[in-house]
């Protein structure tokens, strides 16, 4: 929903950032709107724990709906989306639930060269990665700040909050300076006790940055980004990014983003290591804190067409550890492309891998490495009703200083769309 809406309401003498979907570049939303899907999928899980060494198969039934609002003036923007699902489970029934997802995000012009940004996300699942409709698909990419969503934890509930607010200042036709801040946590409710040594997790980030627009499609900037990590575990962790920023739009539906930089990481202690995290049980000395310089970069290339989409990623950043670790170093890239087939049928194929190493090796240098390919086909029954096959293959490995066991998981997904109200140009 995000991209769409900000891809509506950019003004002509700012850049435009890259859209974070998978729409083709005919279908974009109008100004105002709503579009509803409502879905009906049984997945077939080969491991639905999450878990090799309880690994067990089974049927889940997947009831859902995906509902998008938006309106747009020049004056300001609002958009909201909700996405509601009701997983049942064929043999595990005690891990029946409803996950519920909302996001909002919008903007307000103030003066006419001074404007409000916020967005706010809400998420409380039981941790299994849903399918989605083939528009929906996201990649991370881009700076801070972001939840670490490239790892995989067991099936256990989880609530997720990501809030941001951003203020833009236009100085002049080419440049323009932002601060943003952030909030986010990840929480596995039950206590230390249910959720077997995951960490919940709260990131505080604040920033600056100013962009100067060279030519008519190539910005560049730079931006400063402090972040603060919190963990049950007692610890806290700091980190210094400075990016230098570039933004080219190759053509009309080809967009280059790059960031590259260094970061200064602080870690402050006292830090309790849980025995299930570490082997043993002590407490490190506030001595113990240390200090580390490592690179950061990535970058992103988006082309859209009317029957093309491809979407490539990397990064590598001082992030979260997603619950299974503290502060890590994670390294990812990712690849989507989607393409439109004969008789209007819809293909995706996707492959990703991630790799997150503790920054600082107190108790032991904790890592995991995730890979994850899929696959997945649309084809339209009727105008507003389509079948929905997908396939997902994910492998997880981590070391001895992580608890978890490691994860092959296989999952089929047949089902059944009906949308409705659904706006394109």
């Amino acid at each position: 929903m995000f991209g769409p809406v900000a891809a509506q309401t950019q003004e002509p003498l700012l850049p435009q950032e890259p859209r974070d979907d998978s729409r083709y570049a005919s279908e974009a939303p109008t100004n105002s709107g709503f579009d509803l899907d409502l879905q009906s999928k049984l997945i077939r899980d080969n491991n639905i724990f999450s878990n090799n060494a309880n690994r067990q198969s089974d049927n889940v039934f997947q009831e859902g709906a995906l509902l998008n609002v938006w309106k747009t003036t020049p004056l300001w923007s609002v958009g909201v989306e909700y996405q509601p699902t009701v997983l049942l489970y064929q043999r595990a029934t005690a891990f029946d639930a409803l996950d519920q997802g909302l996001k909002l995000d919008g903007k307000y012009r103030f003066l006419p060269n001074l404007q409000f940004r916020w967005s706010e996300s809400v998420h409380y699942t039981t941790g299994v990665l849903e399918s989605a409709s083939n528009e929906y698909v996201s990649l991370p990419s881009g700076p801070p700040p972001t939840l670490n969503s490239t790892l995989i934890t067991p099936l256990i509930r989880e609530l997720a909050n990501q809030s941001e607010l951003e203020v833009v200042y236009n100085s002049s036709s080419r440049s323009f300076f932002e601060v943003s801040g952030s909030y986010a946590f990840l929480d596995f409710p039950g206590g230390v006790s249910s959720t077997g040594g995951l960490f919940n997790t709260q990131s505080s980030t604040g920033g600056f940055g100013y962009q100067y627009r060279l030519t008519r499609h190539f910005t560049v900037g730079f931006r400063y980004l402090f972040q603060q990590f919190h963990y049950a575990v007692g610890s806290r962790d700091d980190a210094h990014n400075a990016f230098v920023t570039a933004l080219w739009q190759v053509g009309p539906h080809v967009v280059v983003s790059l960031f590259a930089g260094p970061s200064f990481s602080i870690t402050g202690v006292p830090l309790t290591i849980l025995p299930a995290n570490a082997g043993a049980s002590g407490v490190i000395p506030p001595s113990a804190a240390a200090g580390k310089w490592s690179p950061g970069a990535g970058g992103s290339l988006t082309v859209r067409s009317d029957q093309t989409v491809l979407r490539l990623t990397a990064q590598r950043l001082i992030t979260d550890g997603g619950g299974l670790l503290t502060t890590v170093v994670s390294a990812f890239e990712g690849a989507e492309l989607r393409h439109r087939l004969a008789y209007n049928s819809d293909l995706v194929l996707m492959a990703s891998n991630a790799r997150s190493v503790v920054l600082q090796p107190f108790g032991g240098r904790g890592a995991v490495e995730t890979q994850s390919v899929g696959v997945a086909v649309e084809h339209p029954i009727f105008e507003n009703l389509s079948m929905h096959f997908e396939y997902h293959a994910f492998r997880q490995r981590v070391n001895r200083y992580v608890p978890f066991a490691d994860v092959d998981d296989g999952r089929y997904t047949l089902g059944i769309l009906y949308r409705i109200g659904k706006h394109n140009l």
